[in-house]
């Protein structure tokens, strides 16, 4: 399994319940219909949005605010599958359509891109 990490903040202006109305809304339907198109799309395609906890450690402060609002992980069965996608999805005309939607609701040059290495610890 290859999994893959976006993160990504809204727009200024952009409150948390619109970026995640937009994304869930339109923004994941776009990027549905274009994964649809080809055997190399997303075992999973999965959403979290950051709704931030603050001073909930007694021995530790926590921020209020973050980089990111939210996170948009991808699960593939290769990197191979994953790299395919890409290539796929990479003509310019696509990428066009998907950054003209970005732009709408996400800060344009506040993103990262991660591949997840996964530990699990397992509890009796």
């Amino acid at each position: 399994m290859f999994k893959v990490m976006w993160l990504m903040k809204r727009k200024e202006g952009t409150s948390l319940s619109d970026a995640i109305q937009h994304y869930e809304n339109t923004h994941s339907v776009l990027a549905k219909s274009i994964f649809d198109q080809h055997d190399y799309k997303p075992l999973k395609y999965v959403r979290k949005y950051f709704h931030p906890i603050n001073n909930i450690l007694p021995f530790a402060d926590t921020l209020s605010g973050s980089e990111f609002d939210l996170a948009m992980e991808m699960w593939f069965e290769s990197r191979e599958h994953f790299e395919k996608m890409l290539e796929i999805s990479s003509p310019e005309e696509i990428w066009k359509v998907i950054l003209e939607d970005e732009n709408r609701f996400l800060e344009p040059h506040k993103r990262a891109i991660y591949i997840l290495e996964e530990h699990e610890t397992k509890f009796d």
